[in-house]
């Protein structure tokens, strides 16, 4: 597959997970990998804590913005990521384009309660479980890749994390 490897991080809101995917993705993947996120109901804003999350770990955030998934409409992406979490009961969007698709289920920390020390506990443990797959994810060959072979690998590396 050729690189950079065009990657859509997909959940609901736009405004933490998959911010945080997006910019783990571009940063990690040296080149490699270029990322993007968007939502199927974007919230409009990008939460500060998903920000802060990032700048703590010394993670570029450039300017993201919260975006509907329509708005990428007729884009080109090798594969899309969704990182809602259909264990709670949340929707995930459907890419509807022919592309290799995968989930990686990840709670959604917009909805963390408690106080400022439990709230951020709840970013900084989402932060380490994309960031853990992101890492597996950097570490394959992705240039001897082809579409099922990424596919598998997404895969493999969600179900490698033990979650949902």
């Amino acid at each position: 597959m050729a690189t950079p490897i065009k990657l859509l991080f997909l959940c609901t809101g736009n405004s933490c997970r998959s911010i945080i995917a997006e910019a783990l993705a571009n940063h990690l993947g040296g080149g490699r990998i270029r990322a993007a996120s968007a939502g199927s109901r974007p919230s409009g804003q990008v939460h500060p804590r998903a920000l802060a999350v990032l700048e703590r770990h010394g993670i570029p955030v450039g300017e993201p913005s919260s975006k509907s998934m329509d708005d990428l409409e007729g884009e080109h992406f090798d594969a899309i990521v969704t990182v809602c979490d259909a264990a709670a009961g949340e929707s995930c969007p459907v890419w509807l384009a022919d592309t290799a698709k995968s989930h990686w289920g990840i709670p959604d920390p917009a909805i963390a309660e408690g106080d400022d020390a439990a709230i951020d506990a709840v970013f900084e443990a989402t932060y380490e479980r994309l960031r853990g797959r992101i890492e597996d994810l950097v570490a394959l060959d992705l240039e001897d890749l082809n579409a099922l072979g990424l596919t598998a690998s997404l895969q493999k590396i969600h179900r490698s994390h033990g979650e949902h």
